[in-house]
């Protein structure tokens, strides 16, 4: 039986049957007779590796299961101490789940996943080593949903993400904090959106990325030579430690808001991220299956981006972000689309106290608030060059005309 009338997604109920026809491990707490959506079954458990160090507990998955560890509607569960790899989907995957907690874990070669959660509430990620996925290490999905911004449900702290094609991302990553953590080598070092359909939540708004080192973001899993391995091997075939990217990114970029709402943005480090440190675009309410006309922008609007030091490593040396020797728009500290109203940049600094580069002239931000501030509907220009990449797709189309997301942007002196 399948959810929607699809094979690919089997009900609640087949996964409390039949824990294990898609996980190696199945923790499925919530009896089908129980319509609270409370944890009356397998609730507080822990997991947890008895020796010296994650490496030392190793839950190894296979291609033949989507999930290495799945937990669901589990209240209460705690995953520490171990490591896990080669999940087909995630390596570990909390659903619909309140109150969960990854401590102290490594998760790598998961083919599109690390660590995921997905309608879930009062979360933490803590002393995370995540790399080597097809999309994120981590990636807490269809976040809480608060009523106002500066309520986090879930917490992201000192995690160490490279080498994926994302370091952290979320569709639909509503009132998530993330904090004191480094993202790094990956395509793209965190991401945030409202482009993919499908996800409870739309559109994302209300994050926090703060104290944070983003920086040299420049892996190219889409590179020619990526792509024709990726489409000509199968994934059971694959060489599991190789990425095949399952998201599009622009290389280069520290982090990207695509139709993002109400995010803050402040006091990181961005810097040696050769296309943008900071990239914003707006994204049509259309891209996630939303007709209405009235909603097609209600994306990219009072995002704060504050105090933050771009092309500045910690120890104050100039390692500068994307910058275009001809002057153009395309590479900078901080680009934007224009499109939107309420987003406001102040006290960033780059280098020496000097001005960020940047392709726009941002408004700064008031001290209490920046929902008084107007902006133009968008730069026309802008918008059209980024919409070629949105028919980005691993099999059908994995070069888009007109889409220069995938190129290595030269390293900027």
């Amino acid at each position: 039986q399948a959810e929607e009338g699809t094979e690919k997604a089997p009900t609640y109920a087949h996964h409390r049957k039949c824990p294990n026809s898609l996980n190696l491990i199945g923790i499925v707490g919530d009896r089908l007779s129980d319509r609270d959506r409370r944890c009356d079954d397998k609730c507080n458990l822990q997991l947890e590796g008895t020796g010296q160090s994650p490496r030392d507990a190793k839950i190894i998955g296979s291609r033949s299961k989507e999930n290495v560890i799945r937990a669901d509607r589990a209240d209460g569960i705690v995953f520490t101490n171990f490591m896990t790899q080669f999940g087909d989907f995630n390596n570990i995957y909390v659903h619909e789940t309140n109150g969960f907690r990854n401590d102290n874990l490594l998760t790598r070669w998961g083919r599109e996943y690390g660590l995921l959660s997905f309608t879930s509430d009062n979360g933490l990620y803590e002393d995370i080593v995540g790399y080597g996925t097809g999309d994120s290490a981590i990636y807490p999905g269809s976040g809480p949903q608060r009523e106002r911004c500066g309520d986090y449900g879930i917490e992201v702290r000192r995690v160490n993400s490279f080498g994926n094609t994302i370091g952290h991302s979320g569709t639909a990553g509503d009132s998530t904090f993330v904090h004191d953590s480094k993202f790094h080598d990956n395509a793209a070092g965190i991401t945030t959106d409202s482009f993919a359909s499908g996800h409870p939540g739309m559109p994302q708004d209300c994050s926090r990325f703060e104290n944070n080192q983003i920086y040299s973001n420049n892996l190219n899993v889409f590179n020619n030579r990526r792509d024709q391995y990726c489409r000509s091997t199968p994934p059971d075939r694959r060489d599991r430690r190789i990425v095949c990217p399952s998201f599009q990114v622009p290389v280069g970029t520290g982090i990207l808001i695509a139709g993002g709402n109400g995010n803050v943005v402040k006091g990181n480090h961005i810097y040696d991220n050769w296309r943008n440190g900071v990239r914003q675009l707006y994204v049509p309410a259309a891209a996630r299956g939303e007709a209405d006309p009235t909603k097609q922008r209600d994306t990219s609007n009072r995002n704060r981006y504050t105090g933050n030091l771009m092309g500045v490593r910690p120890s104050g040396a100039r390692d500068p972000n994307g910058r275009n020797p001809a002057g153009g728009d395309g590479y900078a500290d901080f680009w934007w689309d224009e499109e939107g109203v309420g987003n406001c940049w102040s006290a960033n600094r780059g280098p020496g106290g000097s001005k960020p580069t940047t392709n726009l002239f941002p408004q700064k931000c008031p001290v209490d608030t920046a929902d008084n501030l107007e902006t133009p509907a968008g730069d026309a220009m802008k918008i059209s060059t980024q919409a070629p990449c949105a028919t980005w797709d691993p099999e059908a189309n994995s070069d888009p005309p007109g889409c220069d997301w995938f190129n290595t942007p030269p390293e900027p002196k």
